[in-house]
Protein backbone atom coordinates (compact mmCIF):
# COMPACT_ATOMS: atom_id res chain seq x y z
CA UNK A 1 0.00 0.00 0.00
CA UNK A 2 1.21 3.51 -0.81
CA UNK A 3 1.11 5.48 2.41
CA UNK A 4 -0.52 8.89 2.40
CA UNK A 5 1.81 11.76 3.28
CA UNK A 6 0.00 13.90 5.83
CA UNK A 7 0.56 17.58 6.44
CA UNK A 8 0.80 18.95 9.96
CA UNK A 9 -2.53 19.52 11.74
CA UNK A 10 -3.36 22.75 13.53
CA UNK A 11 -3.16 20.83 16.85
CA UNK A 12 0.39 19.58 16.41
CA UNK A 13 2.02 22.03 18.84
CA UNK A 14 0.17 20.33 21.70
CA UNK A 15 1.07 16.94 23.11
CA UNK A 16 -0.65 14.06 21.34
CA UNK A 17 -1.60 11.25 23.76
CA UNK A 18 -1.16 7.90 21.96
CA UNK A 19 -3.10 5.98 24.63
CA UNK A 20 -6.21 7.95 23.63
CA UNK A 21 -5.86 6.67 20.07
CA UNK A 22 -5.74 3.07 21.27
CA UNK A 23 -8.71 3.75 23.54
CA UNK A 24 -11.02 5.08 20.84
CA UNK A 25 -9.88 2.52 18.27
CA UNK A 26 -10.87 -0.22 20.71
CA UNK A 27 -14.13 1.60 21.50
CA UNK A 28 -14.93 1.44 17.77
CA UNK A 29 -13.97 -2.27 17.74
CA UNK A 30 -11.38 -1.62 15.05
CA UNK A 31 -8.16 -3.52 14.52
CA UNK A 32 -5.04 -1.57 13.67
CA UNK A 33 -5.43 -2.82 10.12
CA UNK A 34 -9.04 -1.61 10.05
CA UNK A 35 -8.04 1.87 11.18
CA UNK A 36 -5.17 1.90 8.71
CA UNK A 37 -7.58 1.19 5.86
CA UNK A 38 -9.90 4.00 7.01
CA UNK A 39 -6.98 6.42 7.03
CA UNK A 40 -5.32 5.15 3.86
CA UNK A 41 -2.07 4.22 5.60
CA UNK A 42 -0.24 1.05 6.55
CA UNK A 43 -0.81 -0.93 9.73
CA UNK A 44 2.77 -0.04 10.67
CA UNK A 45 1.84 3.64 10.66
CA UNK A 46 -1.01 3.05 13.12
CA UNK A 47 1.30 0.98 15.31
CA UNK A 48 3.80 3.85 15.34
CA UNK A 49 1.11 6.37 16.25
CA UNK A 50 -0.14 4.24 19.16
CA UNK A 51 3.40 3.57 20.36
CA UNK A 52 4.10 7.29 20.52
CA UNK A 53 6.88 7.04 17.96
CA UNK A 54 5.40 9.88 15.89
CA UNK A 55 5.24 13.34 17.44
CA UNK A 56 2.47 14.67 15.19
CA UNK A 57 0.06 12.05 13.82
CA UNK A 58 -2.72 13.29 11.48
CA UNK A 59 -5.13 14.20 14.26
CA UNK A 60 -7.88 15.72 12.11
CA UNK A 61 -7.96 12.65 9.88
CA UNK A 62 -8.02 10.33 12.91
CA UNK A 63 -10.82 12.38 14.46
CA UNK A 64 -12.89 12.05 11.28
CA UNK A 65 -12.21 8.33 10.96
CA UNK A 66 -13.02 7.59 14.61
CA UNK A 67 -15.85 10.14 15.06
CA UNK A 68 -14.39 12.05 17.99
CA UNK A 69 -13.35 15.70 18.26
CA UNK A 70 -9.63 16.36 17.68
CA UNK A 71 -9.36 17.50 21.31
CA UNK A 72 -9.99 13.91 22.37
CA UNK A 73 -6.39 13.01 21.54
CA UNK A 74 -4.87 15.71 23.76
CA UNK A 75 -6.58 14.75 27.01
CA UNK A 76 -4.91 12.94 29.89
CA UNK A 77 -4.82 9.16 30.04
CA UNK A 78 -8.31 7.73 30.46
CA UNK A 79 -9.17 5.65 33.54
CA UNK A 80 -8.12 2.04 32.98
CA UNK A 81 -10.59 -0.73 33.80
CA UNK A 82 -8.85 -4.06 34.25
CA UNK A 83 -10.56 -7.06 32.69
CA UNK A 84 -9.93 -9.02 35.91
CA UNK A 85 -12.14 -6.55 37.84
CA UNK A 86 -15.20 -6.98 35.62
CA UNK A 87 -17.98 -9.54 36.10
CA UNK A 88 -18.32 -10.61 32.48
CA UNK A 89 -20.81 -13.39 31.83
CA UNK A 90 -20.75 -16.02 29.10
CA UNK A 91 -17.10 -15.30 28.34
CA UNK A 92 -16.89 -18.26 26.00
CA UNK A 93 -19.12 -16.38 23.56
CA UNK A 94 -17.46 -12.98 23.94
CA UNK A 95 -14.51 -12.13 21.71
CA UNK A 96 -11.36 -10.40 22.90
CA UNK A 97 -12.25 -7.45 20.66
CA UNK A 98 -15.68 -7.13 22.31
CA UNK A 99 -14.08 -7.19 25.75
CA UNK A 100 -11.61 -4.47 24.72
CA UNK A 101 -14.50 -2.42 23.36
CA UNK A 102 -16.62 -2.54 26.52
CA UNK A 103 -13.58 -1.80 28.68
CA UNK A 104 -12.97 1.29 26.52
CA UNK A 105 -16.64 2.26 26.85
CA UNK A 106 -16.34 1.77 30.61
CA UNK A 107 -13.55 4.37 30.69
CA UNK A 108 -15.93 6.91 29.17
CA UNK A 109 -18.55 6.07 31.80
CA UNK A 110 -16.00 6.67 34.55
CA UNK A 111 -15.08 10.03 33.02
CA UNK A 112 -18.76 10.98 32.83
CA UNK A 113 -19.21 9.89 36.44
CA UNK A 114 -16.32 12.13 37.46
CA UNK A 115 -17.90 15.02 35.54
CA UNK A 116 -21.17 14.42 37.40
CA UNK A 117 -19.38 14.41 40.76
CA UNK A 118 -17.56 17.62 39.84
CA UNK A 119 -20.74 19.55 39.01
CA UNK A 120 -23.51 17.85 41.03
CA UNK A 121 -23.75 16.06 44.35
CA UNK A 122 -24.85 12.43 44.14
CA UNK A 123 -25.50 9.68 46.72
CA UNK A 124 -22.45 8.19 48.42
CA UNK A 125 -21.74 4.47 48.16
CA UNK A 126 -23.74 2.33 50.58
CA UNK A 127 -23.13 -1.30 49.61
CA UNK A 128 -23.15 -3.66 52.62
CA UNK A 129 -19.86 -5.39 53.38
CA UNK A 130 -20.61 -8.98 54.37
CA UNK A 131 -16.95 -10.03 54.47
CA UNK A 132 -17.33 -11.22 58.06
CA UNK A 133 -20.11 -13.53 56.83
CA UNK A 134 -18.10 -15.15 54.05
CA UNK A 135 -19.80 -18.52 54.52
CA UNK A 136 -23.30 -17.04 54.28
CA UNK A 137 -25.32 -18.74 51.50
CA UNK A 138 -26.38 -16.39 48.67
CA UNK A 139 -30.05 -16.60 49.66
CA UNK A 140 -29.31 -15.50 53.23
CA UNK A 141 -26.93 -12.80 51.99
CA UNK A 142 -29.80 -11.39 49.92
CA UNK A 143 -32.06 -11.39 52.97
CA UNK A 144 -29.33 -9.64 54.97
CA UNK A 145 -28.96 -6.89 52.35
CA UNK A 146 -32.74 -6.40 52.27
CA UNK A 147 -32.73 -6.06 56.05
CA UNK A 148 -29.80 -3.60 56.13
CA UNK A 149 -31.48 -1.45 53.47
CA UNK A 150 -34.87 -1.58 55.21
CA UNK A 151 -36.65 -3.15 52.24
CA UNK A 152 -38.62 -5.60 54.36
CA UNK A 153 -40.46 -8.25 52.33
CA UNK A 154 -42.23 -6.18 49.69
CA UNK A 155 -41.55 -5.93 45.93
CA UNK A 156 -38.81 -3.52 44.91
CA UNK A 157 -40.47 -0.68 43.03
CA UNK A 158 -37.52 0.33 40.85
CA UNK A 159 -34.19 -1.52 40.84
CA UNK A 160 -32.25 1.19 39.02
CA UNK A 161 -33.44 3.85 41.47
CA UNK A 162 -32.62 1.61 44.44
CA UNK A 163 -29.04 1.03 43.32
CA UNK A 164 -28.53 4.68 42.37
CA UNK A 165 -29.67 5.70 45.85
CA UNK A 166 -26.97 3.39 47.18
CA UNK A 167 -24.29 5.12 45.13
CA UNK A 168 -24.10 2.72 42.19
CA UNK A 169 -23.58 4.24 38.74
CA UNK A 170 -26.00 2.52 36.34
CA UNK A 171 -25.40 2.91 32.60
CA UNK A 172 -26.85 1.40 29.44
CA UNK A 173 -24.73 -0.68 27.08
CA UNK A 174 -24.35 0.79 23.59
CA UNK A 175 -26.11 -1.31 20.98
CA UNK A 176 -23.00 -3.03 19.53
CA UNK A 177 -22.01 -4.30 23.01
CA UNK A 178 -25.19 -6.07 23.99
CA UNK A 179 -23.84 -9.55 23.29
CA UNK A 180 -21.65 -9.01 26.35
CA UNK A 181 -24.74 -8.75 28.58
CA UNK A 182 -24.87 -6.94 31.91
CA UNK A 183 -21.68 -6.55 33.94
CA UNK A 184 -20.31 -4.67 36.93
CA UNK A 185 -17.04 -3.47 38.38
CA UNK A 186 -15.83 -1.12 41.09
CA UNK A 187 -13.49 1.76 40.29
CA UNK A 188 -11.91 3.76 43.11
CA UNK A 189 -14.65 2.63 45.47
CA UNK A 190 -17.56 3.44 43.15
CA UNK A 191 -19.60 0.50 41.76
CA UNK A 192 -20.61 0.64 38.09
CA UNK A 193 -23.27 -1.51 36.41
CA UNK A 194 -23.93 -1.70 32.68
CA UNK A 195 -27.30 -2.98 31.41
CA UNK A 196 -28.43 -4.59 28.18
CA UNK A 197 -31.51 -2.47 27.46
CA UNK A 198 -32.71 -4.68 24.61
CA UNK A 199 -34.03 -7.12 27.22
CA UNK A 200 -37.46 -6.97 28.82
CA UNK A 201 -37.91 -4.79 31.89
CA UNK A 202 -38.25 -7.87 34.08
CA UNK A 203 -34.99 -9.37 32.83
CA UNK A 204 -33.19 -6.06 33.28
CA UNK A 205 -34.31 -6.01 36.92
CA UNK A 206 -33.01 -9.54 37.42
CA UNK A 207 -29.70 -8.56 35.79
CA UNK A 208 -29.34 -5.67 38.24
CA UNK A 209 -30.00 -7.97 41.19
CA UNK A 210 -27.54 -10.49 39.71
CA UNK A 211 -24.80 -7.85 39.44
CA UNK A 212 -25.57 -6.67 42.96
CA UNK A 213 -24.99 -10.29 43.98
CA UNK A 214 -21.51 -10.15 42.45
CA UNK A 215 -20.79 -6.89 44.33
CA UNK A 216 -21.81 -8.46 47.63
CA UNK A 217 -20.54 -12.03 47.20
CA UNK A 218 -17.51 -11.69 44.94
CA UNK A 219 -15.70 -8.49 45.88
CA UNK A 220 -12.25 -8.00 44.40
CA UNK A 221 -10.93 -9.82 41.35
CA UNK A 222 -13.55 -11.26 39.00
CA UNK A 223 -11.07 -13.19 36.87
CA UNK A 224 -12.03 -16.49 38.53
CA UNK A 225 -15.77 -16.18 37.92
CA UNK A 226 -17.12 -19.63 37.23
CA UNK A 227 -20.39 -21.43 36.81
CA UNK A 228 -20.52 -21.67 40.57
CA UNK A 229 -20.11 -17.94 41.15
CA UNK A 230 -22.65 -17.23 38.41
CA UNK A 231 -25.07 -19.61 40.11
CA UNK A 232 -24.45 -17.89 43.44
CA UNK A 233 -25.24 -14.48 41.92
CA UNK A 234 -28.34 -16.01 40.32
CA UNK A 235 -29.54 -17.39 43.66
CA UNK A 236 -28.87 -14.04 45.31
CA UNK A 237 -30.92 -12.25 42.65
CA UNK A 238 -33.89 -14.60 42.97
CA UNK A 239 -33.93 -14.29 46.76
CA UNK A 240 -33.41 -10.52 46.66
CA UNK A 241 -36.30 -9.93 44.26
CA UNK A 242 -38.66 -12.60 45.65
CA UNK A 243 -38.17 -13.07 49.41
CA UNK A 244 -39.01 -16.60 50.54
CA UNK A 245 -40.94 -15.67 53.68
CA UNK A 246 -43.33 -13.35 51.88
CA UNK A 247 -43.86 -15.82 49.05
CA UNK A 248 -44.70 -18.56 51.56
CA UNK A 249 -47.24 -16.24 53.16
CA UNK A 250 -48.64 -15.31 49.76
CA UNK A 251 -49.13 -18.76 48.21
CA UNK A 252 -52.06 -20.72 49.56
CA UNK A 253 -53.31 -24.00 48.11
CA UNK A 254 -52.39 -25.68 44.86
CA UNK A 255 -50.80 -23.47 42.23
CA UNK A 256 -51.89 -23.24 38.61
CA UNK A 257 -49.92 -21.69 35.80
CA UNK A 258 -52.31 -18.73 35.74
CA UNK A 259 -51.09 -17.96 39.26
CA UNK A 260 -47.59 -17.53 37.85
CA UNK A 261 -48.73 -14.49 35.87
CA UNK A 262 -50.28 -12.87 38.95
CA UNK A 263 -47.20 -13.55 41.04
CA UNK A 264 -44.72 -12.39 38.43
CA UNK A 265 -46.64 -9.12 37.96
CA UNK A 266 -46.64 -8.57 41.73
CA UNK A 267 -42.91 -9.22 42.14
CA UNK A 268 -41.95 -7.54 38.84
CA UNK A 269 -39.97 -10.50 37.53
CA UNK A 270 -40.19 -12.61 34.39
CA UNK A 271 -42.57 -15.56 34.22
CA UNK A 272 -39.57 -17.88 33.80
CA UNK A 273 -37.87 -16.46 36.91
CA UNK A 274 -41.11 -16.84 38.85
CA UNK A 275 -41.44 -20.51 37.92
CA UNK A 276 -37.80 -21.13 38.86
CA UNK A 277 -38.32 -19.46 42.24
CA UNK A 278 -41.43 -21.55 42.93
CA UNK A 279 -39.43 -24.66 42.10
CA UNK A 280 -36.47 -23.60 44.28
CA UNK A 281 -38.80 -23.21 47.26
CA UNK A 282 -40.57 -26.54 46.62
CA UNK A 283 -43.92 -25.06 45.70
CA UNK A 284 -43.93 -27.13 42.52
CA UNK A 285 -42.35 -30.40 41.41
CA UNK A 286 -39.71 -30.89 38.74
CA UNK A 287 -42.38 -32.34 36.44
CA UNK A 288 -44.63 -29.28 36.91
CA UNK A 289 -41.68 -26.96 36.37
CA UNK A 290 -40.85 -28.71 33.11
CA UNK A 291 -44.45 -28.60 31.87
CA UNK A 292 -44.87 -24.96 32.74
CA UNK A 293 -41.63 -24.03 31.01
CA UNK A 294 -42.88 -25.73 27.85
CA UNK A 295 -46.15 -23.80 28.17
CA UNK A 296 -44.32 -20.49 28.67
CA UNK A 297 -42.08 -21.18 25.69
CA UNK A 298 -45.12 -21.79 23.49
CA UNK A 299 -46.60 -18.48 24.66
CA UNK A 300 -43.41 -16.58 23.80
CA UNK A 301 -42.09 -16.05 27.33
CA UNK A 302 -38.69 -17.59 26.68
CA UNK A 303 -37.54 -14.83 24.33
CA UNK A 304 -39.71 -11.93 25.56
CA UNK A 305 -42.22 -10.96 28.23
CA UNK A 306 -45.65 -10.54 26.59
CA UNK A 307 -47.73 -7.93 28.41
CA UNK A 308 -44.79 -7.06 30.61
CA UNK A 309 -43.99 -3.90 32.52
CA UNK A 310 -42.35 -0.76 31.13
CA UNK A 311 -38.57 -0.69 31.23
CA UNK A 312 -36.99 1.16 34.09
CA UNK A 313 -34.65 4.04 33.38
CA UNK A 314 -32.29 6.15 35.43
CA UNK A 315 -34.05 8.74 37.56
CA UNK A 316 -30.71 10.07 38.72
CA UNK A 317 -29.49 10.72 35.19
CA UNK A 318 -32.86 12.14 34.17
CA UNK A 319 -32.74 14.56 37.09
CA UNK A 320 -29.11 15.35 36.35
CA UNK A 321 -29.81 16.30 32.74
CA UNK A 322 -32.84 18.37 33.79
CA UNK A 323 -30.62 20.34 36.17
CA UNK A 324 -27.85 20.56 33.57
CA UNK A 325 -30.31 21.98 31.03
CA UNK A 326 -31.42 24.60 33.55
CA UNK A 327 -27.75 25.44 34.14
CA UNK A 328 -27.25 25.96 30.42
CA UNK A 329 -25.52 22.72 29.48
CA UNK A 330 -26.23 20.86 26.26
CA UNK A 331 -25.17 17.29 25.54
CA UNK A 332 -22.65 18.76 23.09
CA UNK A 333 -21.39 21.02 25.85
CA UNK A 334 -20.89 18.13 28.26
CA UNK A 335 -19.19 16.11 25.54
CA UNK A 336 -16.96 19.06 24.66
CA UNK A 337 -16.04 19.48 28.32
CA UNK A 338 -14.94 15.84 28.28
CA UNK A 339 -13.37 16.17 24.82
CA UNK A 340 -15.57 13.35 23.56
CA UNK A 341 -18.48 12.40 21.32
CA UNK A 342 -22.06 13.36 22.28
CA UNK A 343 -23.56 10.26 20.65
CA UNK A 344 -21.25 7.99 22.63
CA UNK A 345 -22.33 9.69 25.85
CA UNK A 346 -26.01 9.40 25.02
CA UNK A 347 -25.66 5.68 24.29
CA UNK A 348 -24.44 5.22 27.88
CA UNK A 349 -27.29 7.11 29.57
CA UNK A 350 -30.41 5.34 28.26
CA UNK A 351 -30.82 7.95 25.52
CA UNK A 352 -31.74 10.51 28.17
CA UNK A 353 -29.16 13.14 27.31
CA UNK A 354 -30.21 14.07 23.80
CA UNK A 355 -33.92 14.12 24.72
CA UNK A 356 -33.28 16.18 27.86
CA UNK A 357 -30.59 18.48 26.46
CA UNK A 358 -31.72 19.66 23.02
CA UNK A 359 -29.62 22.81 22.96
CA UNK A 360 -28.21 25.50 25.18
CA UNK A 361 -24.77 26.77 25.94
CA UNK A 362 -22.02 24.60 24.53
CA UNK A 363 -18.94 24.93 26.71
CA UNK A 364 -19.28 27.60 29.41
CA UNK A 365 -19.27 25.92 32.85
CA UNK A 366 -22.50 26.11 34.87
CA UNK A 367 -22.83 26.66 38.57
CA UNK A 368 -22.48 23.35 40.41
CA UNK A 369 -25.63 22.00 42.02
CA UNK A 370 -26.68 19.27 44.41
CA UNK A 371 -28.48 16.33 42.87
CA UNK A 372 -31.12 14.56 44.91
CA UNK A 373 -32.73 11.34 43.82
CA UNK A 374 -36.49 11.47 43.29
CA UNK A 375 -38.43 8.49 44.57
Amino acid sequence: MTETRWSLDRHDLRSFNPSRLTLVRERRALTKQGLAELCGVTRRAVTSWEAGDVDAPPVDALADALDVPPEFFYADDAPQVEESSVSFRALSSVSARQISRVLAVSSLAIELGAWIDKHYGTPSVDIPDLADMADLPPTLAAEQVRSIWGLHQKPIKNMITLLERKGVRVFSLPRPDREVDAFEFTFEGRPFVFLNTSKSAERMRFDLAHELGHMILHKGSKKNLSRQTEQEAHEFAASFLIPADELHAQVVGKLRIDDVFKLKAYWKVSAVAMVERLYQLDFITEWTRRQWMIDLSQRGFRSAEPGGMDRESSKLLSELFRMAREDGWSIKGIAADLGDNAKDLDALVFGLAISALPGGRQTAPPVSGHLTLVR
